[in-house]
């Protein structure tokens, strides 16, 4: 871009990593704050679906994914009551060894993906103990505020800081995030006091119930098991939004467990709990020099594993659409919305969907639409169109797309 103001990245997460990577490999001077005074993940696993490590392949991280991650050869849905198998996905098979859907399906510890993402990163370009308080619009640019009393000074804000974002709460106002009736609890477990198998052949199993769900995999090989839970609610009073459960209270949301579940829910000692929050889909992703990604633009629904995926998605698009319009960064952000707002509201349309599938209380449809979908060829959850996508073949289509500063209108 002509102007010599630096990018600023609001929001030291996964998708604020990854977009100053993506945007730095371009060459941009790109520099990260993040409110906490060091960089940390909560304990738990990530899954990384195959169209998102391509992705984040094109930005030069594919052999740093593959020294930190897992590739998962696939998954098994059972009923969380009888153990029996309603389904199975193959990630990898005879004619797809290293990935059925063009890329691995890879599962993370999520320390160490943050890790390697900043790794990529110039470590002078990181300001931590840096929670945004104000911004302030100018013709040429943008001052960012900090409660720490600093400020800085870019051409470019990039909100990246998560569904209570301070950036966009300066665009929209107290837009509040909604607790959607659902809530999550965490936990980490020792993989090798553990009988061998438990997880299956795939090392990955999902177990179904009534009104819930738990995803149980191995990470770091099969070091860790990572246990993730997902429940109807009537309602989160807790004062945060991911605060320290009780183990007891966790095992006691899910009676009836099949016994292999049942050991896993036994050797939890310590876990966590998250309400979901969530917002319904909308365009308002930002303006003129200021840009929301992630959970800032479209928050999901984690039934159907695209959270940080989609942020992947963005950043990518994003440092494509920047590195092209460099004359002209105010429409090259406009065209990067056009292109990416469709694209993650039908993600974030599929993810309602699997939420209402998956928490049905009509188990032999579940169980019917699981088979039917097996049988065709798809994931039981209906992701494939999802796994399939190429950002760097839609990239290829779309950087003739004429760059317009004209309002998104869909």
């Amino acid at each position: 871009m002509p102007e010599t103001l630096p990018i600023a990245v609001v929001g030291g997460g996964l998708g604020g990593l990854t977009t100053a990577a993506a945007l730095s490999r371009y060459g941009f001077e790109v520099h990260v704050f993040e409110q906490a005074t060091r960089l940390g993940e909560v304990g738990a696993g990530i899954n990384i679906s195959p169209q998102a490590t391509k992705a984040l392949t094109a930005m030069g991280l594919g052999p740093a994914l593959a020294a930190a991650g897992t590739a998962a050869t696939g998954q098994i849905q059972r009923s969380m009551y009888t153990g029996e198998q309603l389904a199975e996905t193959a990630f990898t098979d005879d004619d797809h060894p290293t990935g059925r859907f063009g890329a691995p399906y890879y599962v993370f510890h999520r320390a160490d993906l943050l890790d390697t993402l900043v790794r990529a990163l110039d470590p002078a370009r990181l300001h931590l103990g840096h929670r945004c308080s104000d911004l302030v619009e100018h013709a040429d640019g943008v001052t960012l505020r900090f409660e720490n009393g600093t400020a800085f000074r870019a051409g470019l804000v990039i909100g990246a800081d998560g569904i209570h974002s301070r950036v966009r709460q300066y665009l929209y106002g107290t837009d509040e995030a909604r607790f959607t009736g659902q809530m999550v609890w965490r936990a980490l477990l020792d993989g090798r006091s553990l009988p061998e198998g438990i997880l299956g052949r795939h090392g990955f199993i999902g177990w179904i119930g009534k009104g819930c769900h738990i995803m149980t995999y191995y990470l770091r090989g099969r070091e860790v098991i990572n246990i993730t839970t997902q429940s109807d609610a009537d309602s989160w009073v807790e004062e945060g939004w991911s605060v320290p459960g009780d183990p007891d209270r966790m095992r006691a949301c899910f009676p009836g467990a099949a016994p292999e579940l049942q050991l896993l829910l036994d050797s939890v000692t310590q876990c966590s709990k998250w309400g979901l929050f969530g917002r319904e889909p909308s365009t308002d992703w930002g303006h003129d020099r200021i840009q929301l990604i992630g959970d800032a633009a479209h928050p999901m629904l984690p039934n159907a594993g695209q959270g940080a995926a989609q942020a992947f998605e963005d950043a990518y698009a994003l440092a494509r659409w920047l590195n092209a319009g460099r004359d002209d960064p105010l429409a090259a952000l406009a065209g990067f919305r056009d292109v990416r707002i469709p694209r993650a509201h039908a993600v974030q349309r599929q993810s309602l969907a699997n939420s209402r599938l998956v928490h049905a209380g009509d188990w032999e449809r579940r169980q019917e639409l699981f088979r039917a979908r097996e049988r065709g060829g798809d994931t039981p959850l209906g992701m494939n169109w999802i796994y399939g996508y190429e950002p760097e073949a839609e990239w290829n289509v779309r950087r003739e797309y004429p760059l317009s500063a004209a309002p998104v209108s869909g």
